[in-house]
């Protein structure tokens, strides 16, 4: 069976200002969920239990990919939460190198407790600041339209050609996610879609149907594998549809532009 949204996604908006204030509540349970996440990580770090703490870094880091549309918006808690060694002078080992996938690298490259719990106490402080800010930030009406596309696009450069990679090959598992994220934003946006182009949301869910039923496909007794080791033929299939659905999402930014955008 393909993947859908979580159950906490948020129902149809007929506005753009109902899909917004919306949109603003599911980040903020998802911040809270990524925050109990955080620290049932950090006591699996700190208790030196590193297998454990692998696939908690999972469910956190796809907790996080699966807000999705909110990332143009949250500056830098954003990057500190996210941030990735590319371009940092150090690499890996640059002090600006923080936040979720700092602990990835950390978990997959023989680091413990002493290299990452001041990490993981950082990671942790900046959700929680994030969250409070999260009633002052502001999402122009216009980019949700355009998430709806590039939470993908991104996927598509990032995830399925290991840039975003720092050790775990978890990068099909977070396209997954991303899938998930731009469902959210679809669901929400749906009545306004349909408005402009009757139909266009159901053409658009089967596409991600059919991208979730080819990224499911190369799991292995129903886990994730490294991306690195599915063969051609596997991959293939998810390169296909990810192309087909991106395809498709890129008309919707189009239906909402105006002579302002």
């Amino acid at each position: 069976m393909p993947a859908t949204a979580t159950a906490s996604t948020p129902l149809p908006a007929g506005t753009m200002d109902e899909a917004l204030e919306s949109y603003r509540a599911y980040v903020g349970r998802k911040l809270a969920d990524l925050g109990t996440q955080v620290l049932t990580l950090k006591a699996s770090v700190g208790n030196n239990e590193l297998e454990p703490a692998r696939e908690q870094w999972l469910a956190a880091q796809l907790t996080w990919q699966e807000i999705g549309a909110a990332y143009g918006i949250f500056g830098d808690l954003g990057a500190a939460i996210n941030t990735l060694p590319s371009g940092l002078a150090g690499g890996p080992a640059d002090p600006g190198f923080t936040g979720l996938h700092r602990v990835e690298y950390g978990l997959h490259h023989g680091q413990g407790p002493a290299e990452l719990m001041p990490v993981l106490e950082e990671l942790h402080t900046n959700i929680g600041t994030l969250d409070s800010k999260l009633p002052e930030l502001t999402v122009a009406p216009s980019d949700m339209p355009l998430r709806c596309h590039e939470i993908l696009e991104d996927a598509l450069r990032d995830n399925l050609t290991g840039n975003n990679d720092q050790g775990s090959g978890m990068s099909l598992a977070l396209t997954a996610a991303d899938v998930s994220g731009t469902r959210v934003v679809l669901t929400l946006l749906s009545t306004l879609i349909d408005g402009q182009k009757r139909g266009y949301t159901a053409t658009i869910a089967a596409e991600l149907d059919s991208l979730d039923v080819a990224l499911n496909a190369t799991k292995t007794s129903g886990r994730w594998p490294d991306y690195r080791t599915v063969p051609l033929s596997l991959r293939q299939p998810v390169n296909g549809a990810i192309g087909r659905a991106l395809e498709t999402l890129a008309y919707v930014p189009a239906m909402f532009a105006t002579e302002d955008d």
